[in-house]
């Protein structure tokens, strides 16, 4: 039965107070950085059978999104990563499914691992920024946009880059923010 909470018309029990909550699935991608390129996967799956993405996927209940990100990398390109940095938290809306809230890692290779394509990829190929192929995913192309233009400022403005890179790691210690690696005290989100 719909009802409205907070202004927002949402599905709920009539017989009591449950409601029922369509929260977002929560995923990752990574940009790998290699040889001066960009690590991409041609996906052997749907959705986007055949075309090119980053690696990542979807983060478990009982899992930090930034392990996720690594064993999601270990998955589809048979190597392990070391996270350099956050590059930004996207929403990506859907319209025949929940909603997704993307995670997007900078990372390089650990010392001695070469990709190849994992059980979910066709293949694994190092692409310059300027010749990406088309990728399955406007997400992706979003994310690799974002890290386009943190090394274009980051190239043209190396001081007032790292100063506001600091202010932002610092507001985050503030607020009490990643970089955590375990879990934290959870709350819940709404009354059942």
């Amino acid at each position: 039965m719909a009802r409205v909470v907070e202004g927002r018309e949402v599905e709920g029990c009539p017989n009591d107070d449950f409601v029922l909550w369509h929260d977002p699935k929560v995923t990752t991608a990574v940009v790998v950085e290699v040889d001066g390129g960009i690590l991409l996967g041609r996906r052997a799956i749907e959705p986007g059978l055949g075309q090119w993405c980053l690696p990542g996927g979807f983060v478990n209940d009982d899992e930090d999104p930034w392990d996720a990100a690594a064993r999601e990398c270990l998955e589809e390109i048979c190597a392990r990563v070391e996270m350099t940095r956050l590059i930004g938290v996207y929403h990506i809306a859907k319209r025949t499914a929940p909603s997704m809230i993307g995670i997007a890692y900078q990372a390089r290779l650990e010392d001695g691992d070469r990709p190849a394509p994992g059980l979910e990829m066709l293949e694994v190929e190092v692409f310059a920024l300027g010749s990406l192929p088309p990728l399955a995913f406007p997400s992706h192309r979003k994310v690799i946009a974002e890290y386009e233009g943190a090394l274009r400022a980051a190239v043209t403005f190396p001081a007032q880059a790292e100063a506001a890179v600091s202010r932002r790691v610092a507001a985050g210690a503030r607020r009490g923010t990643r970089p955590s690696r375990g879990p934290g005290p959870s709350r819940p989100r709404h009354k059942q």
